[in-house]
């Protein structure tokens, strides 16, 4: 694993359930997993800012800092947003947790469906010049890591990164 993380140059990591670990409240204090109509969701994001009490994963949050502070790899954010309310919020909140690395708005990459993730990804390599073999890549979606992949990169799910970077 040393080995092919010493060819890392880009990671990319989901952010809902990866990069952040969802923690929303309703008015009553009681935690929300999540919203089934899109209306109610978007008057969430406006009314409590989503993603204020969310957290980095320490296993997540030590790999990042061990790769983008001690070898260069450049970090984006790679998320499915459906308004500006919810895109700002994830971003305002990875500014708060991984400081120094999100600090640009294009640090954080939304895309209307989570099935484009392996498109832009290959899209930002070919731009930048990174081979897929470069390119690591943390998602909560098996689907989305099987197709990373298969594309050629060192993809992880979420859960086996908390494990191997706990520490």
């Amino acid at each position: 694993m040393k080995e092919k993380l010493g060819r890392i140059k880009v990671l990319f990591g989901d952010v809902d359930n990866t990069l952040l670990c969802l923690k929303m409240y309703n008015e009553e204090g009681k935690r929300i997993v999540g919203f089934e109509d899109a209306n109610d969701w978007l008057k969430y994001n406006i009314n409590h800012n989503a993603y204020i009490k969310c957290q980095a994963p320490r296993g997540v949050k030590n790999l990042i800092d061990d790769l983008h502070f001690n070898h260069g790899v450049k970090i984006y954010g790679l998320t499915e947003c459906s308004n500006s309310f919810e895109y700002n919020s994830k971003f305002n909140r990875l500014k708060e947790c991984y400081p120094g690395i999100f600090e640009h708005h294009g640090d954080l990459i939304s895309t209307e469906s989570r099935h484009k993730k392996v498109l832009i990804m290959k899209m930002i390599a070919e731009r930048d010049g990174y081979d897929m073999n470069e390119i690591m890549f943390i998602d909560d979606s098996y689907t989305e890591i099987m197709k990373a992949f298969g594309a050629g990169i060192l993809s992880m799910h979420t859960t086996e990164v908390m494990e191997r970077f706990m520490q």
